[in-house]
């Protein structure tokens, strides 16, 4: 039998670490502090030590210069921050968290593995996802799969394959938001759409019920310093505003008591004024999710949806349910808001890794390592695994367009670099598509094909709104018998099931051929080992 698997959500603002327990059903791990979430947060108090969770929270802001939070942001980012004279990528704090939340995982559950599965947003591209599974890698953990956190919340939620269905799910977490849309069938789970915005979520809320609270106390202290500017003062508003912003999902109206100086107000702060300044927020996530649907609509013409998922803790704020209500007329199912992608990543595992087994037990001889490979190397989507006795395949699209730069004549003829792309935001995987291309300068003897990702919301031919993604090792023919202005070269560009790229390209009149797959990853092996090693090193502080 297989080793069990830890399924984790990596939340921007708070991580969930699950497995399948004894009864078979998936559950959420407490923490040391007794609590099934842990803020997603590292306070590093020496070189070799540090604090993950809650403490770390609490000195946030008292401890700026050594602590971390909304990580996940600047994931698949160059990113560099420096602790006690080391060096740390945002790889290397997501290694540290995760190695936490398995640390305590084992402890809690006596279970002896380093397998796990990690969800990620399903908009994420290339870097992000690689970026996540390289933080994995350095915690010393066996990254079995990465799931998207809209299908593991669908699973999560009880994904019958037996009822053909569309599926929304909303999933607004502390600091990103998904909206994806798929069908359920027999053949299991199909990703039609997918959007959302990596730098919009509850901890925008937090801030803008922050500012409130803080305008509203000086008004009333009638303060001439700002409070803010005091970073105890700041520290203790900042904890707070998340009681106060749960208690308004509950409450009509919510008070702080704020101090500063000899200045102590009771501020109240009712729920029709927090949602008047979060209106912009509310309305940004509502139209991503018209966005979502239009696109949904062309690929699935008189598409309707038969549910609609509330997920992420910050969906449990009325004003999310009524500006959908309002909106689209939807009536919604809520999941378990904060656990609900752990748990889908836990079932997730166990169902990859009991397909994986009953490949096996079927398998001879050297047909083992060939049936094994597939469903347990890379992204999961794409993959098989066992749900109810019964193998279910998990499809995806892609999440950003893909084009290679291509010349043209522009202004006064001169030559501008411009990305073509030949992949497409929301096409399904796997998917292989070709383009005629041809050389743009005379007598070429060498000749460099250059890979790149979308990084905006909206494709742009321009070259630097873009991120290259070709391989460090490169991809240049050499030697070419000095081929004329206007000579072809065949390209075709193929993308699996998991999301990954292979280029192919041939010049014809040489026969030359090129392939690369993009792999793309900020961190190289050399500082991948590095941060290994330094996160081996560290403990938790007791």
């Amino acid at each position: 039998m297989s080793n069990p698997v830890f399924g984790i959500d990596l939340g921007t603002t708070y991580s969930a670490i699950a497995c399948i327990n004894d009864y078979g059903r998936p559950e959420v791990i407490r923490n040391p502090d007794g609590a099934e979430t842990t803020p997603s947060v590292v306070f590093f108090e020496s070189d070799s030590q540090y604090v993950v969770g809650k403490e770390a929270k609490n000195g946030a802001l008292v401890y700026r210069d050594q602590t971390v939070s909304l990580i996940k942001r600047h994931m698949g980012t160059p990113l560099e921050l420096e602790f006690f004279g080391t060096t740390f990528h945002p790889e290397t704090i997501s290694g540290v968290i995760l190695k936490d939340l398995v640390t305590y995982a084992r402890e809690a559950t006596g279970l002896d593995t380093s397998d796990v599965v990690i969800t990620v947003p399903a908009y994420f591209g290339l870097a992000e996802r690689e970026a996540t599974r390289q933080a994995g890698e350095i915690a010393g953990l066996n990254v079995v799969g990465i799931i998207t956190e809209p299908v593991a919340a669908a699973l999560s939620a009880g994904v019958r394959t037996d009822v053909d269905k569309s599926l929304l799910v909303y999933d607004l977490g502390g600091g990103t938001l998904d909206c994806t849309i798929m069908r359920i069938s027999a053949d299991g789970v199909e990703v039609l759409v997918t959007d959302g915005n990596r730098l919009l979520g509850g901890a925008d809320w937090d801030q803008a019920l922050f500012d409130l609270v803080a305008d509203k106390f000086r008004q009333q202290a009638l303060l001439t310093e700002d409070p803010v500017d005091d970073e105890d003062f700041a520290q203790r508003l900042l904890t707070e505003v998340e009681t106060c912003k749960m208690t308004l999902s509950r409450k009509e109206k919510a008070s702080i008591k704020c101090t500063f100086g000899t200045a102590v107000e009771l501020v109240e702060v009712t729920r029709a004024e927090f949602e008047a300044a979060t209106e912009h927020l509310v309305g940004q996530t509502v139209d991503i999710v018209a966005r979502a649907m239009a696109v949904a609509q062309q690929k699935v013409p008189g598409l309707g949806y038969d549910e609609v998922l509330l997920v992420g803790g910050s969906s449990r704020m009325p004003m999310i349910e009524a500006a959908l209500q309002e909106r689209f007329g939807w009536s919604l199912t809520k999941t378990e808001f904060d656990l609900a992608v752990a748990k889908g990543a836990a079932i997730y595992g166990q169902g990859a890794a009991a397909w994986i087994d009953s490949a096996v037990a079927g398998s001879t001889g050297t047909d083992v390592a060939t049936v094994a490979h597939p469903a347990l190397g890379g992204q999961a989507e794409g993959r098989q695994l066992l749900l109810g006795g019964k193998a279910v395949t998990i499809s995806n699209v892609l999440s950003r367009s893909i084009g290679v730069r291509f010349v043209r004549d522009g202004a006064g003829g001169r030559p501008e670099p411009f990305i073509g792309f030949l992949a497409h935001a929301q096409e399904s995987l796997p998917l292989e598509v070709e383009q005629a291309a041809e050389t743009y300068d005379h007598d070429v003897t060498e000749l460099t094909v250059h890979l790149y990702e979308q990084m905006g919301e909206a494709e742009s031919e321009v070259v630097t709104d873009n991120r290259e993604i070709t391989p460090d090792s490169g991809a240049t023919f050499y030697g070419l018998p000095r081929l004329p202005k206007g000579s072809p070269i065949h390209v075709s560009l193929a993308i699996d099931a998991e999301g990954l790229a292979t280029l192919s390209a041939v010049e014809p009149r040489s026969g030359q051929q090129l392939r690369i797959t993009a792999t793309l990853s900020v961190m190289q092996r050399e500082a991948l080992e590095a941060a290994t090693k330094i996160v081996a090193g560290m403990a938790r502080s007791d």
